[in-house]
């Protein structure tokens, strides 16, 4: 069983020039990741597609050496979609294909009540025996997990874990240590996302969940470790991530982690349609900040 606990990197799903899926430069990305969730453009392959990532993500994952002889790391897989029925479908064949967790997203069309929340993730724990982390996407999906509601989940379902967003219009303060009071003694792990918020400073949490991590994994070890120990970062480094996630933050999501990839070094095309590339102003805005990168020990 996985415990969604530390630093959880989101890459994209790289592409190939013809759009498949590029497994070899996955593979280089995967090193304890979530893969096909909004970072990752999940909703645009079809089961086929989802199926050859999850397995070569798995794959990776398990031939990467672990130090000190420790267990692999865990590969965990989205599996949103816009019925029960496919939802289950893509959890079934994230089981199959080895994955150690689930995340999920419950949206709809029109968007759901807690009664139909409840539901979703009851049907999942039913039929597939796999952690579940809520991924609570509020503002998109119109539904914010309340702590009752959450502590709920964490009795009846296999949710033990929730992605909350570390920055949200009119969100209270203190919500972290809210979710935690609801769910004390049932073993759920308190996640944030939002990497703006997290380099700014969010509320201490027990996770990180961020599709940055997985192109500068070395940048968000530095800084996680900081905050954990309470230190302070070094100050070049939160400088330049603070950038980082100034620029990226006035990109569209996708299309600017596909850009930022390919300065990095790692190959891929541009995302699947609808997700545009990002124009050259942009581009050159994110070679700035890269030129800049501070090295990391």
């Amino acid at each position: 069983m996985t415990s969604f606990h530390g630093l959880l990197a989101y890459p994209i799903t790289p592409l190939a020039p013809g759009g498949a899926p590029d497994l070899d430069t996955l593979g280089h990305l995967v090193r304890g990741a979530v893969v096909l969730a909004s970072s990752g453009a999940g909703v645009t392959f079809d089961a086929d597609e989802r199926d050859v990532v999850v397995r070569g993500a798995v794959g990776a994952a398990r031939a990467a050496p672990s130090p000190d002889g420790a267990a692999p790391v865990p590969v965990h897989v989205a599996v949103s979609g816009s019925s029960t029925r496919e939802v289950l479908a893509r959890a079934r064949a994230a089981r199959d294909g080895g994955a150690d967790g689930l995340v999920l997203a419950p949206f709809s069309y029109l968007p759901l009540d807690e009664r139909e929340v409840v539901a979703l993730f009851e049907a999942v724990a039913a039929a597939v025996d796999l952690p579940v982390c809520f991924y609570n996407r509020s503002v998109q999906t119109a539904y914010d997990l309340t702590p009752d509601a959450l502590a709920r989940l964490a009795r009846t379902t296999t949710v033990t874990a929730v992605k909350d967003p570390a920055s949200t219009p009119a969100r209270p303060t203190g919500r972290v240590a809210a979710l935690r009071a609801a769910t004390a003694g049932l073993g759920v792990s308190v996640g944030l996302s939002g990497d703006a918020a997290i380099v700014d400073g969010a509320e201490a949490a027990d996770a990180w969940h961020t599709g940055l991590a997985a192109l500068v994994p070395a940048d968000y070890v530095a800084l996680r470790h900081a905050r954990v120990a309470g230190t302070e970062p070094d100050p070049d480094l939160l400088a330049w991530l603070h950038d980082l996630t100034g620029v990226l933050a006035g990109i569209r999501p996708v299309s600017g982690l596909h850009a930022l990839a390919t300065l990095l070094g790692v190959p891929t095309a541009p995302p699947r349609g609808p997700s545009l590339p990002v124009p050259p102003d942009d581009v050159a805005r994110l070679r700035e900040v890269v030129a800049r990168r501070p090295v990391t020990t």
